[in-house]
């Protein structure tokens, strides 16, 4: 009995890892090889390559904040009234969460390779300069949307008021995927600019992160997964089944 009740939060990591895989990543996938296909098809009749792959590459921010936010939001009032503590269901989503962003970093990497040699093999260019591209943003961007989206899902959580909890996890969505915004006017003001000239950074806010180092999103990620942590740590405890 006591290894069971020890193992527990193993199989809610494994139990939310399966889920998504077979929802969230298998679309995605699905996604990617259609396209990608289409990419194909749309050569042989115009002869010229268009990359519409990269539509699910450039998705991928999205993507990992809504499994944090839709897991989190889910698998907390089921777990906690399941029987398990606060401790182990926030041990459970931690390791849920690396697995996410570990798993999220190679499909990138693995999709910018395959896009890049369908693009390279039809004499066009490789898609350049969006998220994932170098091996450090692919892990680090992930994390920082995962975090985001952990910390959205727990201010509604934590708040009984719907009003403050919705209004806080808004917040800090906008917060993260139009931070680049914030930087790049931060640095304009400094007269330090390294943004795009044609404000291309404020029409595509989860694409153009080239003016923003990954050590920065880093720091981000920290600072909001403790966020999350913290308000986890105060939110109401749902009534154990019986």
């Amino acid at each position: 009995m006591t290894t069971v009740l020890a193992h527990r939060k193993y199989r809610l990591a494994s139990r939310l890892a399966y889920d998504t895989a077979r929802t969230f990543g298998l679309y995605a996938v699905v996604a990617f090889a259609a396209l990608l296909a289409a990419s194909v098809v749309w050569r042989e009749i115009t002869g010229e390559y268009e990359s519409f792959a990269q539509l699910v590459l450039f998705a991928v921010p999205l993507i990992v904040i809504v499994i944090a936010w839709v897991h989190l939001s889910k698998s907390y009032p089921l777990g906690i009234a399941g029987g398990l503590t606060r401790r182990e269901f926030l041990t459970a989503y931690a390791l849920f969460g690396l697995a996410t962003v570990l798993v999220t970093a190679g499909l990138t990497q693995l999709g910018l390779m395959v896009d890049g040699r369908f693009a390279a093999a039809r004499g066009a260019e490789p898609g350049m300069g969006f998220y994932g591209l170098a091996a450090l943003e692919a892990v680090v961007r992930p994390a920082l949307y995962f975090a985001c989206g952990a910390a959205a899902a727990a201010a509604k959580l934590r708040f009984r008021s719907t009003r403050i909890g919705v209004a806080l996890s808004a917040l800090i969505v906008v917060a993260v995927v139009y931070r680049q915004v914030a930087y790049y006017a931060v640095m304009k003001a400094l007269g330090m600019e390294n943004g795009s000239a044609d404000g291309s950074v404020f029409e595509y806010p989860l694409v153009d992160l080239s003016a923003i180092h990954p050590y920065l999103d880093l720091v981000l990620a920290v600072a909001f997964t403790l966020t999350a942590w913290a308000l986890l740590a105060r939110a109401p405890m749902p009534p154990k089944r019986a």
